[in-house]
């Protein structure tokens, strides 16, 4: 009986099979679906860092003139700019805006509020604010949540 080596007569295949490509495939699927909602996420809290971190410059600037003038100023550019009364983030994510309480000619009191522009409107926290007492605001989520996060 002649001798028959199989491993001679199985040709050698080279490569990936289509099942060994769809399940790389899903996984990578899975793995897109887990990690873009968080980076998201990661991008929008960045911009409301931005946005507190403004608004405590505005209640700032809004203090300093306080103490200089006796009454807050109209506008949320005081000490900065001269282009009315909309104050913008550096990356164009939140518009400031400042209102007054007023008794008399004098304002008394402030409350300067961030507002979502763009793509940050998908943020839970669109809004953003701080009053002249320190009170923070927020809509969506809790005012706490929002300033925490």
């Amino acid at each position: 009986m002649p001798s028959f080596n199989k491993s001679a007569a199985l040709p050698t295949i080279k490569g990936f099979t289509l099942i060994e490509i769809l399940i790389v495939v899903a996984i990578l699927g899975v793995l897109a679906a887990i990690a873009l909602p968080a980076y998201e996420n990661s991008v929008l809290r960045s911009g409301r860092a931005e946005a507190k971190g403004e608004l405590m410059i505005v209640a700032s600037d809004q203090e300093r003139f306080f103490s200089s003038n006796n009454s807050f100023v109209l506008d949320a550019t005081p000490l900065v700019t001269t282009d009315g009364t909309t104050r913008t983030t550096e990356n164009g994510l939140y518009d400031i805006t400042v209102a007054v309480g007023a008794t008399g000619n004098i304002a008394t009191s402030f409350i300067a509020t961030a507002t979502a522009v763009g793509q940050q409107t998908a943020d839970a926290c669109a809004t953003l604010t701080i009053s002249n007492t320190g009170v923070r605001g927020a809509t969506g989520d809790t005012a706490d949540e929002c300033w925490q996060r």
